[in-house]
């Protein structure tokens, strides 16, 4: 009887250490999956709009240009950069600041039209660079921090500057309706 009874307790006490294990997966696993499926099915959308902007309507696109040169995205630009890549590039985006000693490679001198570029001074590039990053330099990627528009208005300033100025080839209506068909 008492073999009987020391293998019902030790079966009760596995349910309970299975029982708590599913709770504690449960209780951090479960959140933690319902999160992060949120996060993705939040941003699906804003791709969908941009893809269906692009196939559905050209009016739409231009209209809502981000892809364009326009005064007010320079504008934006402006402010951003002055707000957001100062600390590294210098108020001047001519690479002179305060944390430029102890960066390597040292900061982008968006004035030199002379300088060698890791990317091209194609307008998409330097999206990417803004976005993406540049490996191997202390340029980070900011799509976590700021918008497709705020990089693309960033961009935009960016062909505005002496270093860039004349070796950028601003985008155009077609080239606009192109990349927001690419657009992921």
């Amino acid at each position: 009887m008492k073999t009987f009874e020391k293998s019902r307790v030790k079966l009760h006490n596995r349910a309970i250490a299975i029982c708590f294990f599913l709770a504690g997966f449960m209780g951090i696993g479960a959140p933690v999956a319902i999160l992060w499926i949120s996060y993705k099915n939040l941003r699906a959308p804003a791709v969908h709009d941009i893809q269906a902007k692009a196939r559905d309507s050209t009016v739409t696109l231009i209209d809502d240009a981000m892809y364009l040169p326009t005064p007010d995205n320079i504008a934006q630009g402006s402010a951003l950069f002055q707000k957001d890549c100062t600390s590294c590039h210098g108020e001047n985006a001519d690479g002179k600041s305060p944390a430029a000693s102890s960066l390597t490679p040292p900061p982008r001198d968006f004035t030199d039209p002379h300088a060698k570029w890791t990317l091209s001074r194609k307008p998409q590039d330097i999206f990417k660079a803004i976005s993406g990053g540049i490996d191997g330099s202390a340029m980070p990627g900011f799509s976590a921090s700021l918008t497709q528009r705020e990089c693309w208005a960033l961009t935009h300033f960016l062909g505005t500057q002496p270093g860039i100025e004349g070796q950028f080839t601003p985008i155009d209506e077609k080239m606009a309706q192109e990349l927001a068909k690419e657009s992921p």
